[in-house]
């Protein structure tokens, strides 16, 4: 069930109305509702996979209380946690990802292997949902928490459905609270919220979902795509990824807010950025902070000197890649990243963040990244470096054979400037477009929603099935 689809549009309306409307005076109903909606959202994309999403929060849970119950044994729990977590991520994820590796190593070597493979799928969210029961149970172990004793309360933390298959990664030490909480109606958060998930929308089906099918296009066949289209294809890519994931973001936001919980934000105009480092506290901000605190901070941080610094600043990039999916073209997607941030860094910092050099910085930060994500797209090593040998300005005349026309590549253009300059003004005065909303009369701005919303249905990009499902999914 996406939540650009209709199917979505006639879930959340019946999930909202009961809530706020039938069980609005109990919180432990309000709770119950959350946590039922949740496993049956879960359930339309594979109901098969619900008992692996039960299984885990149960062990999280129960390992929650007996870490809390017995001290002594307090490592033991905590182990089989993190090492039954982990087990079954890597069998869904990696097991197959790892044999072929060995194999092939194997096979370079003359040794020639009789393995087999798992025909099995990825379950949607499982990373994501992983994390979350990990980050509890870490938590407890470094008393930063108590155990959850109410089991409805943490399965709607570890499954509350707007953040359930695609982030943003939230940490018990701030949603459990507002689970635990009694909440009650606010007109303005609802409002914001709605504005929000139209603004993600937007940035989806308008532009993401428009960008995608130029990229899937060239990347599909990479020698016919030799010059300007690849080129194009690959910072279409870059603009594509921002806005499917930040556009999910905001909509998981959106309707958090219309149940009256307050979600963490996810990005932060990353491709204004002034450093690698500030990137990362700008992309994915979730996932980056998960890893800084619960892998980078315990092998020593920057605390060690030079050396182990970035040797533990490889490490989490390295992981950060692999998380994303199982081939070694995430893991140099990542090593890239984090090669730019220990080489690239101190040079940054030594230029001024005002005015010319500022954009100079956002923009080679962006080319860079850009430069990074053929690895990201590419279902290949070799087709990354085919992709890298084709890349030019030749051949300029063959864009429009990929998917889209003259008039939809201008579109394309001017929706991603039109995007850069709204996050310009926000990055100038993030209160920007609420003073200039607040200005805007009650009809107008009314007005310009539904106009917003009739743009989005006449211009969009609709497919069928999943074509349009979001980028992150797959993770």
């Amino acid at each position: 069930m996406l939540f650009n689809s209709i199917g979505f549009a006639l879930f959340f309306p019946i999930v909202f109305i009961l809530y706020w409307f039938v069980v609005n005076k109990n919180l432990k109903w309000q709770n119950a509702l959350i946590f039922v909606a949740s496993y049956f959202f879960y359930a339309c994309w594979d109901w098969r996979f619900v008992s692996l999403l039960l299984f885990s929060t149960l062990l999280d849970y129960f390992t929650g209380l007996k870490m809390e119950q017995n001290p002594d044994k307090k490592k033991m729990w905590f182990w089989l946690s993190v090492i039954v977590n982990l087990g079954f991520l890597a069998v869904f994820k990696y097991y197959n990802f790892f044999v072929s590796s060995f194999v092939g190593l194997f096979s370079s070597c003359g040794i020639h292997m009789n393995t087999s493979t798992l025909d099995i799928i990825l379950p949607v969210g499982i990373s994501f949902y992983t994390f979350h029961g990990l980050s509890y149970v870490i938590d407890i172990y470094n008393n930063r928490i108590k155990a959850e004793k109410n089991f409805i309360e943490y399965a709607t933390f570890v499954s509350f459905f707007p953040l359930l298959v695609a982030g943003p990664i939230e940490r018990a030490t701030h949603l459990l609270p507002q689970v635990k909480k009694e909440r009650i109606f606010n007109y303005n958060l609802a409002v914001n919220g709605m504005y929000l998930i139209l603004w993600g929308l937007f940035k989806k089906i308008m532009i993401a979902d428009r960008l995608a099918v130029f990229v899937d296009k060239a990347y599909g066949d990479i020698p016919a795509a030799n010059g300007a289209s690849i080129l194009i294809a690959t910072i279409f890519f870059a603009f594509q990824l921002y806005l499917d994931f930040s556009g999910y973001s905001d909509i998981a936001i959106g309707l958090g807010k219309l149940l009256g919980f307050d979600l963490l934000v996810n990005f932060k105009r990353p491709y204004l950025s002034t450093s690698f480092k500030n990137f990362w506290k700008r992309w994915h901000i979730s996932l980056s902070s998960w890893f800084q605190d619960y892998v980078y901070i315990p092998l020593g941080g920057n605390q060690n000197g030079q050396a182990k610094t970035f040797r533990n600043i490889l490490i989490i990039f390295a992981v950060s890649g692999l998380w994303h999916g199982a081939s070694w073209n995430f893991v140099i997607w990542g090593l890239l990243n984090g090669l730019f941030m220990i080489i690239l860094d101190p040079i940054l910092d030594k230029m001024s963040s005002n005015g010319i050099q500022r954009v100079f910085k956002g923009l080679f930060i962006t080319l860079c990244w850009t430069v990074s994500l053929v690895f990201f797209r590419a279902p290949t090593f070799e087709a990354a470096l085919d992709c890298f040998s084709h890349l030019g300005l030749s051949n300029m005349e063959s864009i429009i054979n990929f998917g889209l026309n003259a008039k939809e590549l201008k579109l394309a253009f001017g929706l991603i400037a039109f995007l850069i300059l709204v996050e310009i003004q926000i990055e100038r005065n993030a209160d920007f477009i609420p003073n200039l909303w607040r200005k805007t009369p009650f009809l107008f701005r009314w007005a310009l929603c539904i106009a917003m919303v009739l743009f989005i249905v006449y211009y969009g990009q609709y497919g069928n099935g999943n074509e349009h499902s979001f980028i992150y999914f797959q993770f």
